[in-house]
């Protein structure tokens, strides 16, 4: 028990041949290599040199300004340097903890169908494929 017989590889190559088909047998297995390879490499601190991408840390936006009217606050930041996306949180208190309501590739965004009177807190992180940034400076507005 624990150990495959002939028969049992027989079983699993005719299993593999019926889903994958011949032909697409070595593209599978230069696909299980590459994966294995890469797993070896992670596990071991090293990057696989095909894979090697260039980037570097991401500065959490500035200039964060809120202008609450009827039912919504429309928020701008300037861009930041490196950044992919920014990711916009909302608080209904000061200091948070805060709650992604969007993530934009634009340096302004719209928080729309907001109930008047209520004061909502506001910050923006900046990402790109080496990580999130730290929260912009948080600002506060209450719609109208």
């Amino acid at each position: 028990m624990g150990e495959f017989s002939v028969f049992h590889w027989l079983v699993v190559l005719a299993v593999v041949l019926i889903f994958f088909g011949g032909k697409r047998i070595p593209e599978v297995m230069k696909g299980f290599g590459e994966g294995i390879r890469s797993f070896k490499d992670g596990m071991s601190g090293a990057q696989a040199s095909s894979t090697t991408v260039t980037t570097s840390a991401v500065s959490a936006p500035n200039g964060l300004t809120a202008k609450a009217s009827s039912g919504q606050v429309v928020l701008n930041w300037s861009a930041s340097s490196g950044a992919v996306t920014y990711n916009v949180k909302r608080s209904g208190t000061s200091g948070g903890p805060y709650a992604r309501i969007a993530t934009t590739a634009a340096t302004t965004h719209t928080d729309a169908g907001l109930a008047n009177g209520t004061s909502f807190y506001y910050v923006v992180s900046a990402t790109n494929p080496s990580g999130e940034s730290e929260n912009s400076l948080e600002v506060g507005a209450t719609p109208a």
